[in-house]
């Protein structure tokens, strides 16, 4: 897709100058002036995300724009302050045309608190399309890592508002909330999508120790819908989930094998995952709380098939998925409340929570063919 790059939306910063548009800069060894590419380092030093959406878009009089669009967005960062590099994961839904701005790109992470403009500090790769969800909707992808220093082809006071701006990484760790990702569009030149950014989990080497270890043999006849009404689930479909918990550290390492993942669909979910658990006791519909890594197809690798073995009994690992990891909290969903506040920690939710209570908690996982669920399992001490 060639990128039309003509956004002409000013902001508001009272502590700079107003911001002027630098003539596109390239440099011949690297194709992305915005930042370098690299792989995944070994661990992070924290990580956020932010549910984007239209109703948080401002302009620089801040009215919020625009008012009727369905689109939305998943934007997740995961940050090592040490090495200076950031690895993104975004995903827009419904967010069609062709992307604007005088940036290297139209997708950013800016500096401002909510209801304010602000300069962006990044720039990431436009995400690129990559199919439909079942009601049609557009999907729109992008997902790597960057290394700084950081450019953005705006500049304000003299200087790139990238790095050069003295902006780093630390930055935003110190004070996420100061901070928002959003992408821009020639319809929507202030920003298509927004959302401030909130500390979300992080990957992290398993604990000393555990507190409790909940489990759950999920199945399609436990699924209901979001009126509490018990709806038929994938009959064929089983998934063991084992939740290991350190309420202490706020740290979960879970394990999750399904056998039987309904044929011709795909994980499908507005959450930022398909694969969570939610509050609910049996027979009641619930937030989720917990949004996990969506199990896939083992293909040979020696860990996932351990794994599927010991939590499905199978010798045999063909046509199973899995998946697994230790994350620390905070944690987020990508779903928003009534307040408009993320479902994970932010609205409350702690480990202990679930811990104390298990069995007002369950997992499940959403395709495709099964909104409401695939299958459903509430959790209990084994």
């Amino acid at each position: 897709m060639k990128l039309n790059l003509l956004f002409s939306a000013p902001f508001i910063a009272s502590a700079i100058a107003a911001p002027t548009y630098s003539e596109s800069w390239s440099n011949k060894h690297d194709k992305q002036p915005y930042g370098k590419s690299v792989a995944e380092p070994k661990y992070f030093t924290s990580a956020f995300s932010t549910r984007a959406i239209p109703g948080d878009v401002v302009v620089t009089n801040g009215t919020a724009s625009p008012a009727g669009s369905t689109a939305y967005g998943h934007f997740s960062f995961k940050i090592n302050s040490d090495k200076d590099i950031i690895c993104y994961d975004i995903m827009l839904v419904n967010v069609t045309g062709e992307y604007s701005s005088p940036a290297f790109t139209a997708t950013h992470i800016h500096q401002p608190a909510k209801g304010s403009a602000g300069p962006p500090r990044i720039a990431f790769p436009n995400p690129e399309k990559v199919g439909f969800d079942r009601n049609g909707a557009e999907l729109r992808h992008s997902k790597g890592c960057l290394k700084g220093p950081f450019r953005t082809n705006i500049t304000a006071n003299g200087a790139d508002t990238g790095s050069d701006s003295g902006f780093s990484l630390k930055d935003i760790e110190e004070s996420p909330s100061s901070f928002f990702a959003d992408t821009h569009t020639a319809q929507y030149t202030s920003g298509a999508v927004r959302g401030q950014l909130l500390a979300s989990e992080v990957p992290v080497k398993k604990p000393d120790y555990f507190t409790s270890t909940l489990r759950t043999e999920a199945t399609g006849n436990q699924v209901v819908n979001g009126s509490s009404v018990s709806v038929p689930g994938s009959d064929s479909t089983k998934a063991v989930y084992t939740l290991h918990i350190n309420s202490d550290e706020e740290i979960v390492c879970y394990e999750i094998a399904v056998e039987g993942f309904p044929e011709d669909q795909e994980y499908y979910s507005p959450a930022k995952t398909a694969t969570h658990s939610h509050s609910g006791v049996f027979g009641q519909t619930g937030p989720p709380r917990l949004a996990f890594k969506n199990p896939e197809p083992v293909k040979g690798d020696w860990k996932l098939t351990s794994l599927v073995k010991s939590l499905l009994g199978k010798k045999e690992t063909g046509g199973v998925r899995a998946s697994s990891a230790c994350i620390k909290g905070p944690f987020t969903t990508g779903l928003l409340d009534v307040n408009g506040t993320d479902t994970g920690s932010a609205s409350g939710f702690t480990l202990k929570q679930l811990e104390d209570n298990p069995s007002a908690f369950n997992a499940d996982f959403h395709t495709s063919g099964f909104v409401a669920g695939a299958v459903r399992g509430q959790l209990y001490r084994p």
